[in-house]
């Protein structure tokens, strides 16, 4: 007589494991893109507030060089331009000065008060002059010594041609990134000292030229009220 199969008369008992795993909802896609955009956010504040690499910081230092370099052009360049205001003040001073309308004003003391006038105007365009003398006046673009240990000269163009082929070559050779480095950092501390000493003289060199300006102001009232009032005659 043959035995019965297991599988069709003992039922399977039901366990929990048997049960197929609910998949969870979708998230939205708000949700989605919000918890990217929150990722994306920290990453890039990790990386910003991250020190930086010493190639990153040659690249930096380089940078505020060249950037210190094109302050003290464009000072120059301002210092020029004042100049050539100056010249063109100058120009119509002369004219004024010349004309016999302005030289025969009024009576003796008038022509004494001119004659101040014209002092006081002579010492502002003295005290200009020397402004513009200072603002263009080659500094060194290095600050005090460093360290002794950091290498001197090796992009310093007032250092560089005290050494000898050998000697350059070797220093850039044996010259670690943080040396070079710390030169850089020294060399935009003394374009920043130049450029500080520079922009004052410069400012002060724009306040005696705003003065010029005004004192030929005074001439051109003087010249239209001697044309008015003498009658456009000597």
């Amino acid at each position: 007589m043959s035995s019965p199969r297991l599988d069709a008369a003992v039922p399977l008992a039901w366990s929990p494991r048997n049960e197929a795993p609910v998949p969870a909802p979708p998230a939205k896609p708000e949700e989605d893109l919000a918890r990217r955009q929150a990722r994306r956010e920290a990453k890039l504040l990790a990386q910003a507030s991250r020190p930086l690499d010493p190639w990153e910081r040659y690249r930096a230092l380089t940078d505020a060089v060249k950037e210190g370099i094109d302050l003290a052009e464009m000072a120059d360049r301002k210092v020029r331009f004042a100049l050539v205001v100056m010249a063109g003040i100058n120009v119509g001073l002369f004219v004024l000065v010349t004309r016999p309308e302005l030289l025969a004003v009024g009576s003796a003391p008038l022509h004494g008060w001119l004659g101040l006038y014209l002092l006081a105007y002579a010492m502002v365009g003295a005290y200009f002059l020397l402004q513009a003398v200072e603002a263009l006046r080659p500094r060194p673009s290095r600050p005090s010594p460093g360290a002794a240990s950091a290498p001197r000269g090796l992009r310093d163009p007032d250092e560089v041609p005290r050494h000898d082929v050998e000697s350059y070559e070797g220093a850039w050779r044996a010259v670690r990134f943080d040396q070079l480095n710390g030169e850089l950092a020294r060399r935009n501390l003394g374009l920043a000292l130049v450029n500080q000493e520079k922009y004052a003289a410069l400012g002060r060199l724009y306040g005696g030229l705003r003065v010029l300006a005004l004192l030929f102001g005074g001439l051109v009232v003087m010249a239209a009220l001697s044309t008015l009032y003498g009658g456009g005659r000597p």
